[in-house]
């Protein structure tokens, strides 16, 4: 787009053309009224051909300019200008050096010439002046204002370009920010969509892998003719079933109001919910249809912590052995859901790799922090170590995980700091 008002050109001369035509016909009143004054001048004098001749195509160089397209053809006219206006200027009684002047501050002004070029031209029109007022016998002080006149235009130009140049920073800026932003933008969505995926998996590996042993352990059960055991348990697995539903929904809704306006409480799976009240996980307490959407506390803001995972994790069948204080009531809700959901990925992955073997949970709550372990014999990485150590991550504060292998048990460690203003035991 051009950034002036003659047509066709991409010059950066603001300053004496605009995009309404009105530097340009300024331009034109200038060329006409500089040739005027100068054939008044030049007609009272003896002034040679080659001035005369030389100063003409100054003047038409001028006026041509304002219609030249690109950049190339306004630069060259503006040399033009100047070094063919200088001859002539002491005898046009200083008018040419309105022509010159302009081709200076253009030169100067415009950014896609060398910064030298405005002022080498100048100190050139300004020895061809002082050689011409020299030999014609000009009195110093006319001399001294024309060469003031081409100094200033020098300034003129080199404070234009100076402007530009800050301008097109602040453009470059505007536009750094602008990326700067958007993939900030890029990156919140990919660490929703990371945390989503974090939340699905835990669904998926807590509720659908307790799910096979449910049904696993209503196979035998049915095998051996236990028929009432297989039922109760057969609907064990039902409510896991719905309970894993209500959890991918809660992901789901999680993501789609972080905030939590909308006021949905988050749900718990069944057995999170027997072992906070009380009632047998196995289902023989249980009357009535279960309601999958009931809203029901959060175990680690009502001091659950630990308990309830314990508490479903033999639900499904295994074996855990508990030490410390599972409630993990030291540390405030944010730490406590982290731990609770590393727990969990730890429990799901011993239950997997482990089916059978005895896990070990133990929890140590020191003066500045908790640790928490889990240990079962054998275990794989996957999804879930990575999500755990985006969790720990997330919260900035020191928080770590560690899971590997140690002397054929796989061992899950947990070290959170207790948060300032948060509860102590």
């Amino acid at each position: 787009m051009n950034s002036v008002g003659r047509p066709g050109t991409g010059s950066t001369d603001a300053l004496l053309t605009d995009r309404n035509g009105v530097g340009s016909a300024l331009n034109l009143v200038g060329v006409v009224v500089v040739a005027w004054s100068t054939a008044r001048s030049f007609a009272g004098a003896d002034v040679p051909v080659l001035v005369v001749v030389a100063t003409g195509v100054a003047l038409l160089a001028w006026a041509v300019r304002l219609f030249l397209p690109g950049r190339a053809g306004p630069a060259v006219a503006a040399v033009v200008m100047v070094l063919l206006a200088a001859p002539g200027v002491m005898a046009s009684s200083a008018a040419l050096v309105a022509p010159i002047m302009v081709a200076l501050v253009v030169l100067g002004a415009d950014l896609a010439l060398p910064v030298w070029l405005g002022p080498s031209l100048a100190g050139v029109a300004a020895v061809i002046v002082a050689v011409v007022a020299a030999v014609e016998g000009v009195p110093a002080l006319v001399l001294l204002g024309v060469l003031a006149g081409l100094a200033v235009a020098v300034l003129i130009g080199v404070s234009r370009r100076q402007a530009r140049l800050a301008r097109r920073r602040e453009e470059a800026l505007a536009h750094r920010v602008a990326e700067a932003e958007a993939e900030q933008q890029r990156s919140a969505l990919l660490a929703d969509r990371a945390r989503v995926a974090r939340d699905v998996h835990d669904v998926l590996a807590h509720g659908l892998g307790g799910l096979v042993l449910q049904l696993d352990a209503v196979e035998a059960l049915l095998e051996a003719g236990r028929t009432a055991e297989g039922t109760a348990k057969a609907a064990d697995a039902r409510r896991l079933a719905a309970d894993s539903l209500v959890e991918a929904r809660r992901a789901v809704a999680a993501l789609r109001d972080p905030e939590g306006r909308d006021g949905a409480a988050p749900s718990l799976p069944a057995a999170s919910r027997a072992a906070v009240s009380g009632s047998d996980v196995s289902g023989a307490a249980t009357s009535g249809p279960f309601d999958a959407g009931a809203a029901v506390p959060d175990p680690g803001a009502s001091g659950g912590g630990l308990v309830p995972l314990v508490a479903a994790h033999r639900s499904f069948g295994g074996a855990v052995l508990t030490e410390g204080d599972l409630s993990l009531r030291d540390l405030d809700d944010a730490h406590r859901a982290v731990v609770v959901a590393a727990a969990r990925e730890a429990l799901s992955n011993a239950r997997r790799h482990a089916p059978g073997a005895t896990v070990e949970l133990s929890v140590v709550h020191g003066s500045d922090a908790v640790d928490v372990v889990v240990t079962n014999p054998l275990a794989s990485g996957g999804h879930g170590l990575v999500g755990m150590r985006e969790r720990f991550a997330e919260l900035g504060d020191g928080s770590a995980v560690r899971a590997d292998r140690q002397a054929g048990e796989f061992v899950v460690s947990m070290h959170v700091p207790h948060v300032d203003g948060g509860p102590r035991s």
